[in-house]
C-alpha cells in the first residue's frame, strides 16, 4: 500500500513558485509516533529538487524559504489510513534522513555591548529538519571548536540560546571588535546529520573610558602636569601652549573637548582654549612681572550620552620680553597618509624645522611626546631624530591597520630658556591587503546517494582580517571536482551536480579556494590574496539493501541450565549493505516460557527466565533481522546442559539418640542414608559423602561415606558439656567435589547423667563477719553440683578437712528445714586475724556420693577499737619531664590497728600550716601534689583526731616526707624492663625490715651496671592493663593464674644508658636477681609480640606509651609514684614516624635531613661497622612481621664465622617461663653464607654455595621471611643456583625475638644455649665471632646506625680496620736479615726504655694521687665588694706553707714538682705518705679537714665565705665518672659519644662519658669498689 502525498506548493523570497517534487514513496507502519493530528511527516528534502528553487546565486536555495514556510503542520497534508496501525500490517517507517538547516544564517548580525556580564543574552538560532521528530528530526546545538579553544559564548542545545560566558573588550588592548562563532545543528538521525553556520558578532562600544592626557607621566608618586613659559610682550591672538587628551573608545564616544578656567580670580581672561584642538592662545595683553605664574585647569571632556570628564592643571610662566620662544618654521600641512605595509625604517615620513628665537643660542632641543595610548605613540611606533634645528620623524614599529589606523604626534621644541613649542601631526595608516582568507572551521558534509543534482551539500565561510570592505571581501571557488561539486561564489554553499552512488565511492575530498577582491600586497603577482582548504563529503547510505544473517542455522552447545539470568547464550548476526541503516533483531518463534531474550541492536541473545534441564532440554529459536523495510530469518538451537542444582535428599532416620555420658560408645549411635536427585537411578552409586558440621564436634564425633554416625571420644553432659548434644550432619554429592550440592541434618544425643562431678560452694565472697561479735551464725552454706538433680542435693558440709584452729573457731549446723548454717564459736579480733580460708567438705546424694572441698574466704570486719598513735611515711614520686598534674601520692598514714575506721579520722595541717605544693583531703588524708611541684625533698606536718565510743577523742601527729625527682624523657626512651611473676606491685614497694624489694632491685642493678645507686631509676611499678589482676589477688588463691608485674628502669654514667645495653647486662644477671629479690622473672625487655598470636593475629610491634599521668603504689609506711609506661602491641608492621628525626648531629630539612661528613644514611645514621674477630656490638631487636626482609652487606676474608644473632640470650626468662626460644642467624661456613632461623617449633637452615663471599669484596645479603616462607639470596642474583628458599618448621608462623640484634659475635656462650634450648642447628659452632666489614644493615626500609652500637667490645666504626688482608712481596733474603737486625734492635731500645719508665713509675706509684689542683677564673660578678669571692687564687697556697706536707717527700695530695729538694739525693726514695700502707685506701677526710684548717690560718686570704669543689677520682671511688658527683641533675643532653672514634687513647675518657663501657667492663660488668668518704 502507498500512501498519497500531495504537493506542496509555497512562495519564496522573491516570489517565485516551488513545488515539491512529487514521486511514488514506499512506506510501511512504523508506529504511532511517527503520526501526529493525522498527518505523515515525510522526510524529503523540499528544496534543492531541479527546478523547484531559483537558480540564482544571491542566496543559497534553502536560505530562501522562511521558518513559516517550513512548519511540519505544513509540509505534509497527507492522511494515513487508520488500516495502517493493524498490527498484523508492516510497520510504517520513513526511507530517508535528511539534514538540519538552518534557514536565516546569513542574516544573523547579533550585536553584544563590551564589558557586559557573562550570561548576557545574544541571539537565537534556529534550524529545521523536515524528518519525524523521532527519527531525525530532533535538533541539537553545539559550538564548532578547535582542541584546547576557549569558547567565549554558551549555546543551549535545545533552543540554539546563544549567551556570553566572557566578559568583551572593545577597547585596548583587547580590542575585541568582531568575534566569530560557528554553530552546528545536529539531529538524531541514523547516521546523524548536521548543519553548521557562521556568525559575526559585533562587540559595540560603550562609553566605559575617560580621555587621557598626553604629557602627564607618573614619576614617583606624583602626576607631573603641563608647565610652560610666556613672554611677557606676547602678541594677543598668538599660540601660548596646546594640550592634547585621548579617548580610546569609538565614535562620539571617543571625541574629545577642550575647556580651560583660571584657579585664581586675578588670572581670567587672560587665555582662552580652542575647544576642538585645545590650542591655548593669549587672550590679552600680559600685565604681570617675570616669574609670575598662571595657574589654570584644563578639562578633557569625551561626546558619550553619559561624558565623562578629566582635568589637569596648568602653569604658565611669564618671563622677560627678550626670553622669546622657539617656532616651528616648516611643518606638513594637513595629516600624512601611509600604508600599512610601509617599512622603510631609515627615511624619514615627515621634517620639521623650527628656530630658537635666540640668535647667539640657535641650539634646540626636540621631544616626541609619548602619549598614554598607542594612537599618541605609547608603545614608540615612530621616533625622532634630530639635526641641529631640523626634527625627523621615522617609523619605529611596523603598521598595522586592524589595530591602529591613526596616529597623534606631538613634536615639542625647547630652546636655552625653556621656551617651548609644540606641534601635532596626524598620521592616518591606510588599508592595504595584507590577509589571507581563512576558513572559520573544517567540517565535513554529507549528502545521500541517489540524491538528484542540485542537492546542498554543505556552506563553507571564510573570512579576511583586513579592515576595509576593499580587501575582506570573499568569494569561492572550487579547487578540484568541479564536475561533480558547484560552490556558491558568495555564500559558499556546496550542491551536487550528478547524482552519487555510495557503492562506488563512500567520500570525497574538496578542495575550496577562497580569493578576497583586490591585488595582494604580500606578492608582487597582481592577484588576490587565496587561501585553501580541503573538505570530506560523504556519500550517505540509503536503505535499498536486505540484510542476511551469516548463517541460516546456529547451534549454542551446553548451556548449563544454572545460568544467571542475562548471561550471554549466543550471538547472531546479520550483515547489510546499507550503512544507514539499523539493524534490528527479535524472536519471533520457538522462545518458550519467554526463556530468552535478543538485543535488538547487537543480536546477543541471553537467558531471560531461569532454565530448568528437567523441564526442557533444548529451543529452536526463529530470530528475525529487519532494517526498516527488508528483513531475514534464521534458526538458532539451544541444547541445554545438566548440571547439579539438586541437593542430597535424606532418607528418613531416626534423629533422637539417647545414650550414656562419658561412655565410649562402640559402633555406631546413628545411621543416616541420602541421594542425589540429579541421579536418576536410585540403585547407582550416588556419590554422598558426610561430614559433622561443627569444628568442635569433629573432635568428638565422626560419621562415614556410608552414613555410620560414631564416637571417637566420650561425651559430657556436665559443664562444659550439654544435657542433650544437636550434633549437624551435612551430605554433599559428587563426592564433595567443587560443584558438589549440599545439604544438612541433625541428631540430637540425649545424655543419661553419671554421677561425677563433686559439688562446690556457690556463693558470694568474701564473706564478712565483723570482730568482737558474740559467737553465732555467720551465713547460710549455698552449693551446686553440675550432675543432674538425682546426683546433687541434698549435700552434706563439713569441716573434715580443716585444721584444730578452724574447728575449734567455726561449726557447721544443719537445720531441721534442709539448710546448712555455718558459724562462729568463739569472737573474733581483726588486728589478730584479718581473714581466714575455710575448706568446706562437701558431699552430694549421688550413687555412689561425690566429695569436694571448696574454700570459704572469711574477712573479719574492722571496728575501730584501737586508738590510734603518732606515726610517719615517705613518698617517693618520679615527675616525667616536670609535666605531672595534680597527683594523689598517698594518705597520711598513723600507727593504728584498726583499718577500717577511716570515717572515724580527720585531718588537717600541723607547724606551717598548708603548703604551697600540696593539697590535703581533710576526710580521707589524702595529699594530692599539685601540677609545677619542683624537684627536692619535703617534709609534711599533719594532725590527725579520731573519734570512736571505745575510746576518748584524742589527736596524735603524722609526718609524711616527700621527694620529687623529675625523670627526662630519655631516660623512658632508654630504658630496660623486667616482667616479675607472684607478685603484686604493692609488695613490691612495701618495706620489709626497712629495705623494698624495689630498693633492693636498684642496689643490685647499681653494682650490675657499675654506678651510683643514685644514677639508677626504678621509675615504673605496675600491673600492665593486657594482664590484669585476678579478683581475688589479694587473698591469693592458688587456682588463680600469677600476678604480672611491670618494672622500668634506667641508669646513666654520663649520658643514660641504651636499653639493649641495660636489658643485656640484666639477662648475664638473671639467677641473681631472682634469687636477691625472691620472685620469678618471667622475662627481660618486656615484650607483648613475644607469644605468637596473644596479641596479633599477623604482625606485631611493641610501642611505649608514655603518660604524664603517673601511677601510684600505696601501702602505709611507703607510697611509690611512677611514671606510667605501658608497652601496648600494635598489630603492624612498624609504627609511623610523622616527625623527622636525625641522628648523630643532623638537621631536618624537609622530609629528610643534613648530614655531617661521614654519615650517609637517610637520618644521618652511620652505615658500617667493622670487627677484628674477637668483639660484639648490640643492636635494636627485629619486630615480628609478617612479611619480613632484612639486608646487608659484608666484605671479609674469613671463611667462617658468626656474623649476627637475634633471639633468647639465656636459658632463663621467656625461655624458660613461656617456652618461646625463637631465633635467626646469619654465619658464614667455608665462605658461604647460611642462615639459622627457628620459629619456635623448630629450625631451618637456608645455604646458598653458589657465590662465596671470603674475597674482601662488597657482598649484599637479603633475607625474605613469611609465614610460607624463609628465602636466602645474594648479591641481588636471580639465578635458580643463587637463591636459597625453604619453609618454616612446626606450625608456628612468625619470628618472634625480643633480644638484641648481636653482630660481629655473642656475648654469652651460644652453643650451650642452643643446646639447652633444644635447636635443631645451632649457630656459632664453626667459629663464635666474625672478622670483617658490615655496611647498610635494613629491616624493612628502616636503617641501623651500625656506629653507634647500644654496647660493644671491639667495634670499629667506619670498617677502618675491618678487614686485615697479607701482602706478601718477593724480596731477597740478604735484604731481609737486615730488616731483622734493624728490627732486633728497635726492639732492645723500647725495652730498655720501657723498663726504665717502670722503674720511674714505680717511684711515682701510688694506690691514688690525692693533689690540690687551682685553676684560675677571671670572672666577674656579684659587686664591687665581694669579687674576691669570685677568685680562686684565694685557694692558692705555697708548697712550702701547708702543713702535713714535708719537703722532698709527696703529702697528702701527692706530687708536686716545687715540692722536691734539689740537694736531696733520692727526692722520691720515699713515694708514699706517712703512716700509710701500701694498699690502704688514701684519707681524703683527713684531707679535706687539713685543707679547711690551712685556709683559715692563712693570714692573707681575706676574711670571706669561701666554697671549694673538690671531685675525687681514684682507688675506693665506686664511681667511673665525675658526673655521678652530681645530684639530681639531668646530663642526658650531654652527648660525648664521639670519644669512642677517638682511637684506644680515649677509650678510658670514653668509657666515663660516652655510651660504651670499657672492655672490662664489658666482660666483668666492673664489680663495686669500696668508697672511703668522711
Amino acid at each position: 500500500m502507498q500512501p498519497t502525498i500531495s504537493p506542496l506548493i509555497g512562495v519564496n523570497e522573491h516570489g517565485v513558485h516551488h513545488g515539491a517534487h512529487r514521486g511514488n514513496y514506499k512506506a510501511v507502519q512504523s508506529g504511532v509516533h511517527h503520526f501526529k493530528q493525522g498527518r505523515m511527516r515525510h522526510s524529503r528534502h523540499l528544496g534543492g529538487r531541479p527546478g523547484t528553487m531559483p537558480v540564482g546565486r544571491s542566496l543559497p536555495a534553502y536560505e530562501a524559504l522562511q521558518a513559516e514556510d517550513l512548519r511540519p503542520d505544513r509540509l505534509y497534508n497527507s492522511v494515513v489510513s487508520s488500516s495502517l496501525m493493524d498490527s498484523t500490517s508492516p510497520k510504517l517507517t520513513v526511507q530517508d534522513n535528511h539534514k538540519p538547516v538552518f534557514t536565516n544564517c546569513s542574516r544573523y548580525a547579533p550585536v553584544v555591548l563590551e564589558e557586559q556580564p557573562v550570561g548576557t543574552e545574544v541571539m537565537k538560532v534556529h534550524a529545521i529538519d523536515t524528518d519525524p521528530f523521532e527519527s531525525g528530526g530532533n535538533i541539537t546545538y553545539s559550538f564548532v571548536s578547535a582542541i584546547g579553544e576557549r569558547l567565549k559564548f554558551s549555546i543551549n542545545p535545545r533552543d540554539g540560546l546563544i549567551t556570553t560566558k566572557h566578559i568583551f573588550d572593545r577597547d585596548e588592548p583587547s580590542r575585541e571588535k568582531v568575534v566569530y562563532v560557528t554553530v552546528r545543528a545536529s539531529d538524531n538521525g541514523r547516521p546523524q546529520l548536521d548543519d553548521v553556520c557562521t556568525i559575526k558578532v559585533t562587540i559595540q562600544d560603550t562609553n566605559d573610558n575617560s580621555p587621557v592626557f598626553d604629557k602627564v607621566v607618573f614619576r614617583g608618586y606624583v602626576w607631573k602636569n603641563y608647565l610652560e613659559s610666556v613672554p611677557q610682550d606676547l602678541v594677543p591672538g598668538r599660540e601660548v601652549m596646546r594640550i592634547s587628551a585621548t579617548d580610546i573608545d569609538d565614535g562620539d564616544n571617543g571625541v574629545v573637548v577642550y575647556g580651560l578656567e583660571p584657579k585664581a580670580f586675578e588670572d581670567r581672561e587672560y587665555f582662552k582654549i580652542d575647544t576642538n584642538t585645545g590650542v591655548i592662545i593669549l587672550n590679552r595683553t600680559i600685565d604681570k612681572e617675570p616669574s609670575y605664574k598662571f595657574r589654570m585647569r584644563a578639562t578633557a571632556t569625551d561626546k558619550g550620552e553619559e561624558p565623562n570628564e578629566v582635568s589637569i592643571d596648568l602653569e604658565i610662566i611669564v618671563v622677560e620680553s627678550h626670553k622669546k620662544a622657539p617656532t616651528f618654521t616648516a611643518v606638513p600641512y594637513g595629516p600624512i597618509f601611509l600604508k600599512e605595509n610601509y617599512s622603510d625604517f631609515s627615511i624619514p615620513i615627515v621634517t620639521l624645522d623650527a628656530e630658537s628665537n635666540i640668535p647667539e643660542y640657535p641650539e634646540l632641543i626636540f621631544e616626541l611626546v609619548t602619549g598614554r595610548t598607542e594612537q599618541t605613540n605609547k608603545l614608540n611606533t615612530f621616533v625622532l631624530e634630530t639635526e641641529a634645528q631640523k626634527a625627523h620623524i621615522k617609523l619605529g614599529r611596523r603598521l598595522d591597520y586592524e589595530s591602529i589606523n591613526d596616529y597623534t604626534l606631538t613634536i615639542r621644541v625647547q630652546n636655552k630658556y625653556s621656551l617651548a613649542a609644540e606641534e601635532v601631526i596626524r598620521i592616518k595608516v591606510e588599508d592595504v591587503n595584507d590577509n589571507i582568507p581563512a576558513f572559520t572551521e573544517v567540517i565535513s558534509g554529507s549528502v545521500f546517494e541517489h540524491e538528484p543534482p542540485g542537492t546542498p551539500v554543505m556552506q563553507v565561510r571564510a573570512f579576511d582580517a583586513d579592515g576595509t570592505s576593499a580587501n575582506n571581501q570573499v568569494r569561492y571557488e572550487l579547487g578540484d571536482h568541479e564536475n561533480l561539486f558547484e560552490i556558491d561564489p558568495i555564500t559558499g554553499n556546496i550542491t551536487t551536480l550528478v547524482e552519487f552512488d555510495r557503492e562506488k565511492t563512500d567520500f570525497y575530498n574538496v578542495k575550496v579556494i577562497a580569493l578576497d577582491n583586490s591585488p595582494t600586497s604580500l606578492i608582487a603577482n597582481g592577484k588576490p590574496n587565496k587561501g585553501q582548504q580541503t573538505f570530506k563529503i560523504d556519500i550517505a547510505d540509503k536503505n535499498d539493501n536486505p540484510p542476511r544473517f551469516t548463517n541460516k542455522n546456529y547451534i549454542a552447545e551446553a548451556i548449563p541450565e544454572d545460568s544467571n539470568v542475562n548471561s550471554v547464550v549466543t550471538e547472531v548476526k546479520a550483515n547489510d549493505n546499507d550503512t544507514a541503516s539499523a539493524v534490528m533483531y527479535s524472536i519471533i518463534d520457538g522462545n518458550t516460557f519467554d526463556a530468552f531474550a535478543i538485543e535488538k541492536m547487537t543480536g546477543k541473545i541471553r537467558v531471560n527466565k531461569p532454565l530448568d534441564y528437567e523441564n526442557t532440554t533444548s529451543y529452536i529459536l526463529t530470530v528475525r533481522a529487519f532494517d526498516g523495510l527488508f528483513s531475514d530469518e534464521a534458526k538458532v538451537e539451544i541444547r541445554i546442559e545438566n548440571v547439579n542444582d539438586n541437593r542430597p535428599v535424606f532418607l528418613p532416620y531416626e534423629k533422637n539418640v539417647t545414650i550414656e555420658e562419658e561412655k565410649l560408645v562402640n559402633g555406631c549411635i546413628a545411621n543416616l542414608k541420602a541421594y542425589d536427585p540429579d541421579i536418576q537411578d536410585r540403585s547407582a552409586p550416588q556419590h554422598i559423602v558426610y561430614f559433622v558440621v561443627k569444628e568442635d564436634q569433629q573432635k568428638l564425633l565422626t560419621i562415614n561415606n556410608e552414613g555410620c554416625l560414631s564416637l571417637i571420644k566420650p561425651l559430657d553432659r556436665d559443664p562444659p558439656g550439654y544435657p542433650i548434644w544437636q550434633v549437624l550432619i551435612s551430605a554433599k554429592d559428587e563426592d564433595g567435589g567443587p560443584t558438589s550440592q549440599g545439604e544438612s541434618t541433625e541428631v540430637v544425643i540425649t545424655l543419661i547423667d553419671i554421677n561425677d562431678n563433686a559439688p562446690f560452694l556457690s556463693m558470694d565472697m568474701p564473706v564478712v563477719w565483723n570482730e568482737n561479735v558474740e559467737p553465732g551464725k555467720i551465713t547460710e552454706l549455698i552449693a551446686r553440683d553440675n550432675d543432674s538433680e538425682e546426683n546433687g542435693a541434698p549435700f552434706t558440709f563439713s569441716l573434715d578437712a580443716a585444721n584444730e584452729d578452724i574447728r575449734n573457731k567455726f561449726s557447721i549446723i544443719e537445720s531441721a528445714n534442709g539448710s546448712t548454717s555455718f558459724s562462729s564459736r568463739v569472737s573474733f579480733d581483726r588486728e589478730e586475724t584479718k581473714y581466714y580460708l575455710i575448706p568446706i567438705t562437701i558431699r552430694d546424694s549421688g550413687l555412689p556420693p561425690m566429695t569436694g572441698t571448696s574454700t570459704l574466704t572469711l574477712v573479719i570486719g574492722d571496728e575501730n577499737d584501737n586508738a590510734m598513735q603518732s606515726g610517719s611515711s615517705s613518698v617517693f614520686v618520679y615527675n616525667y619531664k616536670g609535666e605531672a598534674p595534680d597527683t594523689n601520692v598517698g594518705r597520711v598514714y598513723v600507727e593504728d590497728p584498726d583499718d577500717w575506721d577511716l570515717p572515724d579520722k580527720t585531718f588537717v595541717w600541723s607547724g606551717m600550716g598548708n603548703h604551697p605544693n600540696f593539697n590535703l583531703d581533710h576526710n580521707t588524708g589524702t595529699i594530692t601534689m599539685l601540677a609545677g611541684t619542683p624537684n627536692g625533698t619535703y617534709y609534711l606536718e599533719f594532725l590527725v583526731t579520731e573519734r570512736s565510743s571505745h575510746f576518748p577523742t584524742h589527736s596524735v601527729n603524722a609526718y609524711v616526707n616527700v621527694t620529687v625527682k623529675e625523670i627526662p624523657e630519655i631516660a623512658v626512651d632508654r630504658s630496660g624492663s623486667i616482667r616479675l611473676s607472684g607478685i603484686t606491685q604493692e609488695e613490691f614497694v612495701a618495706p620489709i625490715n626497712g629495705v623494698s624489694k624495689k630498693d633492693i632491685l636498684q642496689s643490685k642493678l647499681a653494682t650490675i651496671f657499675n654506678v651510683s645507686r643514685n644514677n639508677v631509676d626504678v621509675f615504673t611499678v605496675l600491673h600492665s592493663l593486657h594482664h590484669p589482676l585476678p579478683p581475688s589477688h589479694y587473698f591469693h588463691s592458688p587456682s588463680d593464674p600469677p600476678v604480672l608485674l611491670d618494672v622500668r628502669f634506667s641508669a646513666h654514667g654520663s649520658p643514660y644508658y641504651h636499653a639493649e645495653k641495660v636489658n643485656s647486662m640484666t639477662s648475664n644477671h638473671l639467677p641473681e636477681l631472682e634469687k636477691a629479690l625472691g620472685v620469678e622473672i618471667q622475662m627481660v625487655n618486656i615484650d607483648e609480640c613475644i607469644v605468637e598470636k596473644a596479641s596479633c593475629e599477623a604482625s606485631c610491634v611493641n610501642f611505649l606509651n608514655k603518660s604524664s599521668e603517673p601511677w601510684a603504689v600505696y601501702t602505709n609506711l611507703t607510697s611509690f609514684v611512677g611514671v606510667n609506661a605501658v608497652v601496648d602491641p600494635l598489630c603492624t608492621c612498624l609504627p609511623s614516624h610523622p616527625e623527622v628525626i636525625c641522628l648523630n648531629g643532623g638537621t631536618p630539612v624537609g622530609h629528610g635531613c643534613e648530614c655531617p661528613e661521614g654519615f650517609e644514611g637517610p637520618f644521618c645514621e652511620s652505615l658500617d661497622v667493622g670487627f677484628n674477630g674477637d668483639g660484639w656490638a648490640l643492636y635494636p631487636t627485629l619486630e615480628a612481621c609478617a612479611d619480613s626482609h632484612l639486608s646487608l652487606e659484608l666484605s671479609t676474608l674469613q671463611e667462617s664465622g658468626l656474623v649476627f644473632y637475634v633471639g633468647p640470650v639465656s636459658t632463663t626468662g621467656a625461655a624458660t617461663s613461656l617456652g618461646v626460644k625463637d631465633f635467626m642467624a646469619l654465619e658464614l661456613f667455608d665462605g658461604y653464607p647460611r642462615v639459622l632461623m627457628d620459629y619456635g617449633s623448630g629450625t631451618v637452615k637456608v645455604e646458598q654455595r653458589q657465590i662465596k663471599l671470603a674475597d674482601g669484596k662488597p657482598h649484599r645479603i637479603d633475607i625474605l621471611w613469611t609465614n610460607m616462607s624463609i628465602e636466602l639470596k645474594v648479591d641481588s642474583c636471580q639465578m635458580s643456583s643463587c637463591l636459597s628458599l625453604t619453609t618454616p618448621n612446626g606450625p608456628n608462623e612468625f619470628l618472634n625475638v625480643n633480644g638484641p640484634l648481636q653482630i660481629g659475635g655473642v656475648t654469652f656462650d651460644i652453643v650451650t644455649l642452643g643446646r639447652t634450648l633444644g635447636w635443631n642447628h645451632i649457630p656459632g659452632i664453626a667459629k663464635r665471632s666474625y672478622s670483617g666489614c658490615v655496611r647498610n644493615l635494613t629491616m624493612n626500609g628502616r636503617v641501623y646506625d651500625l656506629g653507634f652500637p647500644s654496647l660493644s667490645k671491639n667495634a670499629i666504626p667506619g670498617c677502618s680496620r675491618g678487614i686485615a688482608k697479607a701482602v706478601s712481596f718477593g724480596i731477597n733474603s740478604n735484604f731481609l736479615v737486615a730488616i731483622l737486625v734493624c728490627i732486633a734492635i728497635l726492639l732492645i731500645l723500647v725495652l730498655a726504655v720501657v723498663v726504665n719508665r717502670k722503674k720511674r713509675d714505680d717511684l711515682l706509684k701510688d694506690s691514688d694521687d690525692i693533689r690540690e689542683t687551682i685553676i684560675n677564673y677571671e670572672d666577674e660578678g656579684g659587686g664591687e665588694g665581694d669579687m674576691t669571692g669570685y677568685d680562686l687564687n684565694v685557694l692558692r697556697l705555697p708548697n712550702q706553707g701547708m702543713n702535713g706536707l714535708m719537703k722532698g717527700k709527696r703529702g697528702p695530695l701527692g706530687d708536686d714538682d716545687e715540692g722536691y729538694d734539689e740537694d736531696d739525693d733520692d727526692p722520691r726514695k720515699e713515694t708514699r705518705p706517712l703512716g700509710r700502707a701500701p694498699d690502704e685506701v688514701p684519707d681524703i677526710c683527713g684531707f679535706l679537714v687539713d685543707k679547711k684548717a690551712a685556709v683559715d690560718k692563712d693570714p692573707e686570704t681575706n676574711p670571706f665565705d669561701d666554697v671549694r669543689h673538690y671531685a675525687y677520682e681514684g682507688d675506693g671511688n665506686s664511681t667511673g665518672s665525675l658526673s655521678s658527683l652530681a645530684s639530681g641533675t639531668d646530663e642526658g643532653d650531654l652527648n660525648f659519644d664521639y670519644l669512642s672514634s677517638f682511637g684506644p687513647r680515649f677509650r678510658k675518657l670514653a668509657d666515663m662519658y660516652g655510651e660504651h663501657s670499657s672492655d672490662e667492663e664489658e666482660d666483668q660488668y666492673n664489680q663495686m669498689g669500696s668508697e672511703s668518704w668522711c
